[in-house]
């Protein structure tokens, strides 16, 4: 079994590009054998990149095509880059997907056709044998645009992936539905879903980013499809406690029951980082949720039935949880909107109510004494909530999660500096969440609501799936679907804990107010940073 990890150098150090004709005709002189999956495996080598966002796109285009050559030389079929980490600012790519790229898919064999970004990674992956994702900002003129669709005769800009197959050719492109601000960027025209077959005999379907968050296209992708392995592109903003990277990364996987492949923007002054690979109910073959700024190459062996693992992996590399300092983590600002109710020292059972949702707790806890000692809050919310600011989503919620202070507002936040055993100590957790069922919606084939199985640790990653169960059961009238979430053993180092659900109908409401007229200071100051990261690291 092939995994790999490296750490790679923040800059590599080759000075000159080499030339697309000059890798080609070494390729062609000297061969290149690598070891390929086929239909027949029941498995694949997949890779992704964990990547530093630097602004210079010449040493951008260099590392991709270095980091492709180093996941081919460990047997990868396919790598993925993370959102926005080969071009920024001002430069923008045409992706002719429905023009000459009908005609001419391979950039590596008409250069003068295309970008050059598009013809070093075509190359790349034609030298290597490779399928290589990658995230580009797009420009399309529709004074020039054979076959798109364009409802204005102007020039508009996208966040597009893209892939390319062993050859080189592009045969797929995919622009982001649901943009988190990037007010220079329009949305996908049409809400077309990527999907792409390989020679080994998977089909993936992929998206970028906050799309993850919303019913098409993460949730109409795989049941639509019937999909059952999915590539994420992404720059996420982690937030406590429910949505950081990892977090919310295997809790999908679990859910949808696929297989994820996750590659994350490094820049953990603005919350940028974390990236994975997912196989279903095993949770993490490799993940990374690092604290300081990180390019990382993680590579897995991946099951083509999510969850049938038959060999070793290393799961998640965790970081100290001390470095986790410098990754700057905002706050779920719907949480002064929760019902919610202390946790105290000892065994406590009861359930919280509000609207069409019941939330039951059993708890066997030990607290401890002191303000630099985290308290815990048992939450139930049915509502809308913001994100940052950009959009609103329906959310219901039974959660457990640690507080700084003893009000809900202190909840769903670290203390400035890490210190050990400032946790509570659960020996009994379990949570069952008595929600209306999901229904499906006929017009997208999608259901109308999902629901999560997250937790988060210390070291801003999810506990283990040997460490929790989570089932679901169908009440006898079929309306209503308990989830069962619970800890398998005494467990340490708990910031959340929560069966977190999405209800798409509720999406464009009013968020929810807060239930008391509490100090929320610093929730409502989220959206403005959040605005201020998108101006400086999306929009520019």
């Amino acid at each position: 079994m092939i995994i790999y990890h490296s750490e790679s150098r923040s800059m590599f150090c080759s000075n000159v590009i080499m030339s697309p004709i000059f890798l080609l005709f070494m390729s062609c002189l000297f061969g290149i054998s690598l070891q390929k999956s086929t239909p027949q495996d029941d498995s694949y080598v997949a890779a992704v990149v964990e990547y530093q966002v630097n602004t210079n796109v010449s040493i951008n285009t260099q590392n991709y095509v270095d980091l492709i050559k180093e996941a081919a030389e460990k047997n990868a079929d396919i790598i993925v880059f993370p959102e926005m980490t080969l071009t920024r600012g001002q430069r923008r790519i045409p992706i002719p997907f429905h023009g000459i790229l009908k005609t001419t898919p391979i950039p590596a064999l008409n250069p003068e056709l295309y970008d050059e970004i598009l013809v070093s990674i075509s190359v790349a992956a034609r030298v290597h044998q490779i399928y290589v994702v990658i995230n580009v900002q797009e420009v399309m003129d529709c004074n020039d645009a054979p076959g798109e669709y364009c409802p204005e005769q102007k020039e508009y800009l996208f966040n597009t992936n893209v892939v390319f197959d062993r050859n080189g050719a592009v045969i797929d492109r995919y622009r982001k539905i649901n943009l988190f601000g990037e007010f220079t960027r329009t949305p996908a025209l049409k809400p077309e879903l990527g999907v792409f077959t390989t020679d080994f005999g998977v089909t993936f379907g992929h998206y970028i980013c906050f799309d993850l968050m919303f019913q098409v296209p993460a949730v109409q992708v795989v049941q639509k499809h019937n999909i059952t392995d999915v590539i994420f592109t992404t720059m996420w903003f982690s937030e406590m406690p429910y949505l950081t990277a990892v977090e919310i990364q295997e809790a999908y996987t679990y859910a949808m029951n696929v297989n994820f492949l996750a590659a994350g923007a490094n820049n953990v002054r603005v919350g940028s980082a974390g990236s994975g690979i997912y196989s279903g109910k095993a949770g993490s073959l490799i993940s990374v949720m690092p604290g300081v700024p990180t390019t990382r190459l993680l590579v897995a062996k991946v099951p083509k039935v999510p969850g049938e693992v038959k060999e070793d992996y290393p799961g998640p590399i965790r970081d100290d949880p001390k470095a986790l300092d410098s990754l700057v983590l905002i706050s779920d600002p719907s949480l002064p909107s929760h019902m919610s109710r202390p946790l105290v020292s000892g065994s406590q059972e009861f359930t919280l109510t509000t609207n069409e949702i019941s939330c039951k707790f059993s708890v066997k806890l030990q607290l401890k004494d002191g303000e630099q000692f985290y308290r815990y809050r048992a939450a139930a919310f049915t509502g809308v909530r913001s994100f940052s600011g950009m959009a609103t989503g329906g959310n219901r919620i039974c959660s457990v999660v640690a507080c700084i202070g003893d009000t809900m507002d202190t909840c769903g936040r670290r203390f400035p500096s890490y210190q050990e055993n400032t946790t509570g100590i659960f020996e009994e957790l379990s949570i069952t969440a008595i929600m209306p069922t999901p229904q499906r919606v006929q017009e997208l084939d999608a259901d109308d609501s999902v629901f999560y199985p997250v937790s988060l640790d210390v070291a801003i990653n999810p506990l283990k799936p040997e460490q929790y169960t989570y089932e679901k059961a169908l009440s006898a009238d079929g309306l209503k679907t308990h989830f069962s979430f619970k800890l398998n053993g005494l467990t340490r180092n708990l910031y959340s804990f929560a069966v977190w659900g999405r209800v798409f109908a509720d999406d464009g409401k009013e968020a929810t107010p807060p239930l008391s007229s509490g100090d929320n200071s610093l929730f409502m100051r989220v959206p403005a940073l959040c605005l201020l990261i998108l101006s400086i690291f999306l929009t520019l």
